[in-house]
C-alpha cells in the first residue's frame, strides 16, 4: 500500500526540465523564429534596395546602400493613372478596420446565447456553423458574388465587407471561449440587477479578451 502511495506520488510530481534543456529548446526556438522571418526581411530589404541592387545576381540578402527613390517613384507613377496611390492605401485600411470591427462585434453577439442560453435548436445551430468551417472563403466565391450582386452591392466596400463579416471562424471562436466564463458569475450578476447587454459587456467580454484579440489578428 505505501509502495503504490510513493509511485502515484512520483508520477504527480511536475517534472523539471534542466536548465540546459531550457536553454537549448529557447536555441531550437529562436533559430526558427529567424528562419521563418527570413522571407519577411529579405522584402522590406529588397524595397529599399536601388535598381542595381535589385537585378544584382547573386542577390544581396540585406541592403548596401539604402534609398527611398523607390516609394517617391511608386507615388509619382500612380499619381498620373485613373486611380492613385492613396486611394488604394484607403480603401485597405477601411475596410480592414471596419470588416475587422464589425466581424468581433457580431460573432461576439452571435456566440454568447450559443454558448450560454439555451434554446430551441440550439445544438443544431452549432453543428451548422462548425460543418461550414470545412468550406475555405474560395468555395464561396461565386455564391458571394451572386448574392453581392443581387443585394446591388458590387463596385463597394461592402461586397467585401460583408463576406468577411459573416465568416463563421468567429462565432466558433468566441463560443469555444465564452463556455469557459463561469455561470456562477453570471448569475451572481443578474441578481445584482445587471441587464443582459451589461452582463455581455462588463463582464463576458472583458474575460474573453484574449478570444476578440485573437479574432482581430485572424480578421
Amino acid at each position: 500500500m505505501g509502495r503504490t502511495f510513493r509511485w502515484k506520488l512520483r508520477i504527480g510530481r511536475k517534472v523539471n526540465r534542466s536548465r540546459a534543456g531550457d536553454v537549448f529548446l529557447f536555441l531550437f526556438l529562436s533559430c526558427i523564429g529567424v528562419f521563418m522571418a527570413m522571407p519577411l526581411v529579405f522584402v522590406i530589404n529588397n524595397a529599399f534596395k536601388p535598381i542595381n541592387e535589385i537585378l544584382q545576381f547573386p542577390p544581396n540578402f540585406f541592403v548596401r546602400n539604402p534609398t527611398f527613390n523607390n516609394f517617391a517613384d511608386l507615388f509619382h507613377l500612380m499619381s498620373g493613372t485613373w486611380v492613385p496611390f492613396s486611394r488604394y492605401i484607403f480603401n485597405t485600411l477601411f475596410i480592414a478596420f471596419v470588416g475587422t470591427a464589425l466581424h468581433v462585434i457580431i460573432a461576439s453577439l452571435a456566440a454568447y446565447p450559443l454558448a450560454k442560453k439555451k434554446f430551441p435548436g440550439k445544438g443544431i445551430l452549432f453543428t451548422v456553423v462548425v460543418l461550414s468551417l470545412m468550406f475555405s472563403a474560395t468555395v464561396t466565391q461565386i455564391t458571394n458574388y451572386m448574392t453581392m450582386s443581387w443585394l446591388g452591392l458590387v463596385d463597394t466596400y461592402w461586397a467585401i465587407i460583408l463576406p468577411a463579416v459573416g465568416s463563421s471562424l468567429g462565432l466558433y471562436l468566441m463560443k469555444q471561449f465564452m463556455e469557459q466564463v463561469p455561470d456562477a458569475l453570471l448569475e451572481a450578476a443578474q441578481l445584482d440587477g445587471c441587464s443582459e447587454w451589461r452582463i455581455f459587456w462588463s463582464i463576458v467580454m472583458p474575460i474573453v479578451k484574449p478570444a476578440w484579440l485573437t479574432l482581430i489578428i485572424f480578421s
